[in-house]
């Protein structure tokens, strides 16, 4: 490749990182669901070791002590919520470009990187990573996995472990990392001497974090996010498989099937195939019962925000395709890629739109609180003056489906 064509291909892909910046930028549109439940802890008027030491010995549902402690500090000193949700989304943006640079690391093909920068920061899981800031928990854990595997890479072994196992305390997802080692291995970028100096730190690190979790928040309690319903299983990992190029589960599922031959097309061998397999057993049990449904068209759902739990397991993937140098495979998975960080963009937008008319019509309301019938997601805004839930006398209803009054 000539001097002048490489420059283009660098040229395009600083351009691609400031289109989508802009893109998160203008995502910024309101706070929304645990956002505003955040804010509304946090901000408080109370001592910050009194919520340092909320957040470090009770349960929110999840135990994931780093980048709360970080959201904590935030909320604190920045009360103000106008601004404090837009600085927690930019922690997340400076995460994801901070990840984005790890990756680009791998290789030094231009037209390599640019490919992997369209499919990482246009996906559906940076959007909705960048676009709602309790996705902190992604974005960090995803930092550190990154940061660590890049350590091994360069032969710190020990480091790279150490690094890998406090990155559990930012979300359980970290634990994707261990049998990703098995990847490595099998595609010949570490050898097993490595992946054992990497992976047992690692491995007791995670120990210590679920040993300390259990105490908190019982694992696959009442208290939990997470639940292991056998019925769930298989639901979760067709789900997955055929969501997992996409990042969304707005349907287009065949689509996401052909995308993941695409894939396995792309890694050739067969004992990679095979230990990639076992990298998606596991992310089906990381992910048991979180990809039971499609969205199937309702716009304020839960599922709005399911494009996070893609992050850490589809960002390994392309961290292997970047390695084996699959510029081509790449480059066609990034029809199903873009496609979902479209329609999720589009959504999220949607969804924001919503709340942002709730927040306005309480601010020129005369009577305060304002009430909202939607009792999937209650809220109490003792700043604002709204009070949502199941209200059946409420003056403004909400349509789940259409997000309209």
């Amino acid at each position: 490749m000539s001097v002048e064509e490489s420059k283009g291909w660098r040229m395009a892909t600083g351009i691609a990182i400031a289109i989508w910046i802009v893109f998160a930028v203008r995502l910024m549109i309101a706070d929304v669901w645990d956002e505003t439940n955040g804010m509304l802890a946090f901000s408080a008027a109370s001592p910050l070791l009194d919520k340092l030491r909320f957040v470090l010995t009770q349960s929110l549902g999840f135990w994931r002590p780093l980048p709360t402690l970080v959201v904590t500090v935030v909320l604190h000193f920045v009360r103000d919520f106008d601004v404090s949700w837009r600085v927690l989304r930019g922690l997340n943006i400076a995460m994801l470009l901070a990840s984005l640079l790890l990756l680009l690391r791998l290789t030094q093909s231009a037209p390599l990187r640019f490919v992997l920068t369209v499919a990482f920061l246009f996906s559906g899981s940076a959007v909705i990573t960048a676009g709602w800031y309790a996705n902190v928990f992604d974005a960090s854990a995803l930092l550190l996995v990154l940061l660590g595997l890049t350590l091994l890479l360069r032969e710190r072994d020990l480091a790279a472990g150490i690094v890998l196992g406090i990155a559990f305390f930012c979300k359980e997802s970290a634990a994707l990392a261990l049998p990703f080692l098995l990847v490595l291995f099998t595609a010949k970028r570490i050898t097993f001497k490595q992946a054992l100096r990497a992976g047992i730190p690692a491995a007791i690190l995670g120990a210590i974090y679920f040993a300390i979790r259990s105490k908190i928040v019982p694992f696959g309690g009442e208290g939990d996010i997470h639940g292991f319903a056998p019925e769930q299983l298989l639901p979760t990992l067709v789900n997955l498989a055929g969501s997992l190029w996409l990042q969304m589960l707005k349907g287009w599922l065949p689509l996401g099937f052909l995308a993941l031959a695409v894939f396995f097309v792309a890694l050739r061998k067969p004992r990679l195939i095979g230990a990639t397999l076992v990298f998606l057993a596991a992310t089906t049990v990381v992910y048991w019962g979180m990809f039971g449904q499609s969205q199937d068209g309702v716009l304020l759902s839960h599922l709005n925000f399911v494009g996070r739990l893609y992050l850490v397991p589809v960002t390994l993937l392309l961290f292997l395709l970047t390695l084996e140098r699959r510029t081509l495979f790449l480059a066609i998975l990034c029809v199903p890629i873009v496609l979902g960080g479209v329609l999720t963009w589009r959504d999220h937008a949607r969804f924001q739109r919503t709340y942002k008319r709730i927040y306005r019509t309480a601010s020129e309301a005369s009577v305060k609180p304002l009430t909202v019938h939607y009792p999937t997601k209650p809220l109490d805004d003792t700043v604002r003056g709204i009070r949502i839930g199941d209200i059946q006398d409420a003056a403004l209803k909400v349509d789940p489906r259409t997000g309209r009054f």
